[in-house]
């Protein structure tokens, strides 16, 4: 054997280089079921649905007088109320207070933010609660029979 051949004694693993490993992989495990969550929540959700000017709701004998439905636009929500027989108001269905889903309460006639108990009247306005502003309005029209709202 040549004097720098030497032979390398084997290395073995310590007690205390196991437990430092196994804390090491366990505080990596932790962060990143940390981690990913909080990316996932804070990342921008994605536009998604219909991007037309214009979206088609339904058949005007599909929504009750006293009814609401729920449509989709770019990935937003729209509340579409019928109040009458010719009277049809849409409004962004997110809440101005923190961006909460509404819905419509009929037994009430009132819209309502399940989040923080915000109410809006059927015009969109602030009744009650906290939020700051009403809800964007959208125009409705029906054509040949078929309400659709315009969203841009």
């Amino acid at each position: 054997m040549a004097p720098d051949e030497k032979e390398q004694p084997e290395k073995k693993m310590t007690r205390r280089g196991a437990l430092d490993l196994l804390l090491a992989m366990g505080g990596a495990i932790w962060g990143l079921g940390m981690a990913v969550p909080a990316a996932v929540y804070l990342w921008p959700a994605r536009s998604s649905g219909p991007a037309e000017a214009v979206v088609k709701v339904g058949a005007v004998n599909d929504l009750a007088v006293g009814a609401a439905k729920m449509v989709q636009s770019r990935g937003r929500p729209i509340i579409v109320l019928r109040l009458g027989a010719d009277e049809f108001k849409a409004f962004s269905a997110i809440c101005t207070h923190l961006g909460c889903v509404v819905e419509w309460d009929p037994a009430r006639t009132v819209i309502s933010c399940p989040c923080h108990a915000g109410v809006f009247s059927p015009d969109g306005q602030v009744v009650s609660g906290p939020p700051p502003a009403p809800l964007k309005a959208y125009p409705v029209m029906v054509v040949g029979g078929e309400v659709r709202v315009k969203v841009s």
